[in-house]
């Protein structure tokens, strides 16, 4: 083989590497169904050709190996994750939960919270009122729960905040059931 045939082997070489590469980056982030193996083994087949060549120069020679040695360790790496993403897990080992899954269980969370806050208000509101000497038997909490529950919708968007926190205070001998918007706290370096 002449030099510069070589070169231009190489060179495809190299950019079929690149290609593949990007090929398993699209596959892995969701991008292809399948995973591109027939282009990896295109690529193999072509880096085995130039095993055996001994008419590389000393620079020739040098390229290959760095591309060889490229090709074997992304090889490597994609054994990896692709077992990580058969196994459900992500690189650092944690679990990967399906969106929808995640979705479901940050929302139950969130209601499960808002129900003990509900909750504790009620029961702050209820002895409140007990101790002000104030009727307490109309009360229930699912009433109390469903007003509180609107009240909050309102304050998130009347004052697009990140939540609302109920709380019990005593006006002029009268308990009232009081709200403060929740504003997010920028997390900002420096000091």
């Amino acid at each position: 083989m002449e030099n510069k045939q070589i070169e231009r082997e190489l060179d495809d070489l190299d950019m079929a590497l690149t290609l593949l590469k990007r090929d398993y980056e699209i596959y892995f982030s969701g991008g292809a169904k399948l995973p591109p193996y027939e282009a990896q083994r295109k690529v193999e087949i072509r880096i085995r050709k130039y095993s055996g060549v001994t008419s590389l120069n000393y620079a020739q020679r040098f390229r290959y190996n760095n591309i060889t040695a490229r090709f074997h360790s992304y090889v490597d790496l994609w054994a990896k994750q692709m077992r990580y993403k058969e196994e459900g897990r992500t690189p650092s080992g944690s679990v990967i939960q399906t969106s929808e899954k995640s979705k479901r269980t940050k929302r139950k969370e969130s209601v499960d919270s808002e129900a003990n806050h509900f909750q504790k208000v009620f029961n702050d509101y209820l002895k409140s009122k007990e101790k002000m000497g104030e009727k307490t038997t109309a009360l229930s909490f699912e009433k109390f729960s469903e007003q509180l529950t609107k009240q909050r919708e309102t304050i998130l968007e009347k004052y697009r905040c990140a939540d609302v926190e109920f709380y019990v205070a005593v006006d002029q001998g009268k308990t009232k059931l009081k709200a403060r918007p929740v504003k997010v706290e920028s997390s900002r370096g420096g000091s």
